[in-house]
């Protein structure tokens, strides 16, 4: 049964409202836009909010407004005995309102717009869930056989996603699913580029400039691979300035800087530059140091953002064979008895993986029963 919010200043219309549609919806109400919102932050999801347009303190259309900034995949709907053309379009411009009704209004009107807003509602949340669970797991999918054909794109990529990831988190980006799929996404440029000067620029290996010229070309590469894919444009937009600096420098060449740099590429630019300084040998804490070094280059919030992961870091343990889970991350290679590298140190763990691993464990002997992972729900390895 979806639930719905009425918001209006006079208890008695709230509780009218609420008698024509008990059994149909469940039903919260608020005698303000203030206890409205924090209704929406505790007591949702709510498939539709309807908000009255005359109230003391915070009017419909500023309640609406900061409940679409709050919840947006909640439908709202606004309903007044006060309604004129201008208000209308004020409700609809800054509320993004589904419907405007006017008081008195039937009772059957109201239910049968309330049930519009709930298919709507329904609508909003399929198309979020086809975006984020069969879109990721397509390119889980491709992920998976790209580390059989190109494990340092795969390696790289997996890292990226994870602290990319973890920093969206400190930064309250909403859309992570976006922030991930561009941080996995980030790479796919360098099928671009030969695989000798990849394998270079992954070990840390110093690029001649020519090649440093043809690497810095696989962001535009991968923009424009993914540019005409739907709901992937933003995704490519943030690919396009993932090495951009913070004070305009960088590619691409252009006037873009500072905040007009898209979020989702700030977070690139750090966690592509942290990992690469780690790729050269540093340690952590030199890397940061020298991120610190060129603060021009980086968002400063998000360069706190990294600071504070590396403070959280996850926790290293060693596990049994049969206990390790996705989400892990190897500290150590697998190795066979005779040295050969089964599965390479910084690989995460998958189910795919995982089977792997054990059936290896069945037909070759492992040098140790013991690994050494971290658990990633903490952070950086």
């Amino acid at each position: 049964m979806d639930k719905i919010l009425l918001v209006d200043d006079e208890i008695n219309v709230l509780l009218a409202y609420q008698r024509n549609i008990q059994g149909r919806f469940r039903v919260v109400l608020a005698e303000s836009g203030e206890k409205g919102l924090t209704a929406l932050e505790e007591q949702g999801p709510f498939a539709v909010v309807v908000s009255d347009y005359r109230m003391p303190g915070m009017d419909g259309i500023r309640f609406l407004s900061l409940a679409h900034q709050l919840k947006p995949e909640t439908v709202r709907m606004m309903l007044t005995g006060y309604a004129d053309l201008e208000s209308a379009i004020k409700a609809v411009n800054e509320g993004n309102i589904f419907r405007f009704l006017t008081k008195p209004c039937s009772p059957e009107e109201f239910k049968k717009a309330l049930v519009a807003a709930a298919e709507q509602y329904r609508l909003v949340r399929a198309e979020r869930e086809l975006l984020e669970k069969t879109l990721k797991g397509s390119i889980k999918i491709l992920t998976d056989i790209l580390s059989i054909f190109s494990p340092f794109i795969s390696l790289q990529s997996s890292r990226l996603r994870r602290l990319a990831k973890r920093l969206a988190l400190r930064l309250n980006i909403k859309n992570l699913w976006e922030v991930e799929l561009a941080a996995m996404f980030s790479q796919i440029g360098c099928i671009t580029v030969p695989e000798e000067i990849i394998e270079k620029k992954n070990k840390g290996i110093c690029l001649t400039e020519d090649e440093n010229k043809m690497f810095l070309e696989h962001p535009a590469a991968g923009s424009g691979l993914l540019a005409n894919i739907p709901r992937l444009k933003e995704i490519a937009e943030a690919i396009k300035y993932q090495s951009k600096q913070f004070d305009g420098g960088g590619v691409p060449n252009d006037d873009v800087k500072n905040a007009e740099i898209p979020i989702i590429s700030r977070i690139l630019k750090v966690v592509l530059d942290f990992d690469s300084l780690k790729a050269e040998g540093n340690t952590t804490v030199k890397a940061l140091e020298l991120m610190n070094g060129r603060l021009h280059w980086y968002d400063p919030d998000i360069l706190v953002a990294l600071e504070k992961e590396i403070v959280d870091s996850g926790i290293i343990k060693t596990v049994p064979l049969v206990e390790i889970f996705p989400g892990m991350v190897l500290l150590d290679d697998i190795r066979d008895s005779l040295g050969v590298v089964l599965v390479p140190k910084g690989s995460e763990i998958t189910d795919v993986l995982k089977m792997r691993i054990l059936n290896y464990s069945k037909f070759r002997s492992i040098t140790d029963d013991q690994i050494k992972v971290m658990d990633c729900t903490g952070g950086i390895f």
